[in-house]
């Protein structure tokens, strides 16, 4: 019976660690080349938010819902300076839309994806040969094995956010902080 329990501590001791640091982890390079950037948009109306569905499942797996994660998630990673909206305030009834985002092999993105990954690499070689350098007939093309996709379909909610310290936002040709 001691032995199961040991088993049983040890393994929750092992596990917490790899759990408790899903906000770390976030935007780390390792998960960002495994599972594609983050992306925190402020406007106006709110907050638009891309994130990993990996994160969002290492956030569930910590023990948190999807507006606990995104809170947090926005009280580490979120622009603090902005003139848009003041993330070093309480926002009462923040305004959320919440995209996921997954890896995708190119051949199995839809056709409107690779139809931008076109668009993107022959405005590259037009761009290319703007600057005066040679481009050659038969340019290798770079190798992708993923695309990082966010899907069409989003979550609003609102949230009221909190900020979780408070950042020293300074502006380009002023010696003194602004907040």
């Amino acid at each position: 019976m001691r032995r199961i329990l040991a088993c049983i501590v040890a393994g929750t001791m092992a596990a917490a660690p790899a759990r408790a640091d899903w906000l770390e982890r976030a935007w780390s390079e390792e998960s960002v080349m495994a599972n594609g950037d983050p992306s925190v948009t402020l406007g106006q109306d709110g907050v638009l938010l891309v994130l990993p569905e990996a994160t969002l499942r290492d956030a569930y797996a910590a023990g948190l819902d999807t507006k606990a994660a995104v809170r947090l998630f926005l009280g580490r990673w979120a622009q603090r300076c902005s003139d848009v909206i003041d993330l070093d305030q309480v926002q009462n009834k923040l305004k959320v839309r919440l995209f996921l985002q997954n890896p995708v092999a190119i051949e199995d993105a839809s056709e409107a994806v690779q139809g931008e990954i076109l668009d993107t690499l022959q405005a590259l070689k037009k761009s290319a040969a703007k600057g005066g350098k040679k481009v050659p007939k038969t340019r290798v093309l770079p190798r992708v094995d993923n695309v990082f996709v966010a899907s069409e379909d989003h979550v609003d909610f609102v949230i009221d956010y909190f900020p979780q310290g408070r950042a020293r936002c300074v502006q380009p040709g002023l010696d003194d902080e602004v907040s």
